[in-house]
């Protein structure tokens, strides 16, 4: 029970991080995306079927915070969380000299499947007149994107690290490890 409400606030500060003091710090109100640096972290650690739940929720509280339709960062954060773990799998476990490489890539490859992931759901939600045309799109390989994707490569040791340090002090409880 402890360790739901721990994950239950690291992923409520995160989202607070996110929104309210990255999207303000950076220019152009762009930051990195925390909550999708966690999904990466718990998705590789554990593989995507212990943290599902933890992606749930992480999304569901991005939803709310952002005050958009509650459903859409959900889907996108399982979608880029199974693709991470089926690459993860199947690269992260082999290459272990080129780990580092692969993790680069892999959050590379998550930031831009969000964005596309998000782009499209928001397009359907468009077409059935749920959501107004445009309303969280950022056009794809621009400069906001970019930068995002530089954000999050830079900001994930931190996290990491952050994350490792909590679950060595016997706080948080990683069951499968993978890297």
């Amino acid at each position: 029970m402890l360790q739901k409400i721990i994950i239950t606030l690291i992923i409520f500060f995160s989202a607070i991080f996110q929104l309210a003091v990255f999207s303000n710090f950076f220019f152009w109100n762009v930051g990195p995306n925390i909550l999708l640096l966690l999904v990466i972290f718990w998705t590789v650690q554990e593989g995507f079927e212990k943290a599902f739940s933890k992606n749930i929720l992480a999304g569901i509280v991005l939803d709310l915070a952002t005050f958009s339709v509650v459903g859409m960062n959900v889907a996108s954060l399982s979608l880029v969380a199974f693709f991470i773990s089926y690459l993860s799998k199947r690269f992260l476990v082999v290459a272990r000299n080129w780990r580092v490489f692969i993790l680069i890539l892999t959050i590379i490859f998550s930031t831009l499947a969000n964005n596309l992931f998000l782009n499209s759901l928001y397009l359907i939600a468009s077409y059935f007149g749920k959501v107004a045309i445009g309303s969280a799109q950022v056009p794809f390989f621009s400069v906001i994107l970019m930068k995002e994707t530089a954000l999050n490569i830079l900001f994930f040791p931190s996290v990491y690290f952050l994350l490792k340090k909590i679950e060595r002090s016997g706080l948080l409880q990683v069951r499968k490890k993978i890297f």
